[in-house]
């Protein structure tokens, strides 16, 4: 299990430009700012990554002055490996232990960029173990996060530790031949993406069930339209679930500029 968790990508020894809670983070702001509200967009890191090596298979840098957003790439807890990681559910990734609270550090990074920049709107975007962090956070500051992404990662379990508070919109992405956190979950440790997905509608009081959309392009390596879209139907405004199916893809799936931009896309538009 655990290294299932290491993604092998290559990792910067950037010096950070910004500390929360004793913590580096990157804040990247587009060109020609002219102090206007501007979206925030978070990016949590896979386990054994980092913000910047996130970015690299993940490029929202490349969009930042095209779509005019605040991007910040945080940094997880090192565990005694060294190795990044996000306290966010019992599978993944604490696996020592650690007293950690990541919750409470994206609260505190967000009240950090809000002190040094007007911000409209927030959002997360997670993979992998960033990605079980943003859902995480989904559930649990729902009342300073606008709308989550989360990609190859799934929720607790026992749905019961996710407070029916809040609602906002989800979006799952997942490639249907993921190894690492596989599509159909692993049963008594996470719901797989089509019953997350039903598990954050149910939370959302939707009434309806999954509809198919156009399907999209978004993978270099992969002919066609490789990535199936669903809805649930019946959902209060602001409070959307949706899945992105990605058939053949794996757990590192390789996106290009056109997932980047759509789902920053799909983040802005179904935020309230």
């Amino acid at each position: 299990m655990r290294p299932a968790f290491v993604v092998l990508f290559a990792l910067c020894a950037c010096a950070p430009e910004h500390l929360v809670q004793g913590r580096p983070y990157e804040l990247k702001v587009p060109a020609g700012d002219d102090g206007s509200p501007l979206p925030l967009l978070i990016l949590a890191h896979g386990y054994g990554v980092n913000g910047v090596g996130q970015d690299f298979v993940f490029p929202f840098s490349k969009q930042v002055d095209a779509k005019r957003f605040l991007y910040a790439e945080p940094h997880g807890t090192q565990d005694r490996l060294g190795r990044r990681f996000w306290n966010a559910t019992d599978e993944c990734c604490n696996f020592e232990e650690l007293p950690v609270d990541d919750v409470g550090f994206f609260r505190a990074l967000i009240d950090d960029v809000k002190a040094q920049h007007p911000v409209s709107k927030v959002f997360v975007v997670g993979h992998s173990n960033g990605g079980f962090m943003t859902l995480r956070l989904a559930c649990d500051a729902a009342d300073v996060i606008d709308a989550v992404a989360a990609v190859s990662a799934s929720t607790w379990n026992d749905f019961t530790r996710c407070p029916a508070s809040k609602s906002i919109p989800v979006l799952l992405v997942h490639g249907t031949v993921d190894g690492t956190v596989p599509y159909e979950g692993r049963p008594g440790r996470y719901p797989g993406a089509i019953e997350a997905g039903k598990r954050f509608a149910h939370r959302s009081a939707c009434t309806g069930d999954w509809e198919t959309l156009e399907p999209a392009d978004f993978l270099d390596g992969l002919d066609g339209a490789e990535t199936k879209k669903e809805r649930v139907t019946g959902c209060p405004t602001g409070a959307e679930v949706e899945l992105w199916t990605l058939e053949g893809a794996g757990h590192a799936p390789t996106f290009d500029a056109r997932w980047t931009g759509a789902t920053f896309d799909w983040l802005t538009e179904h935020a309230r």
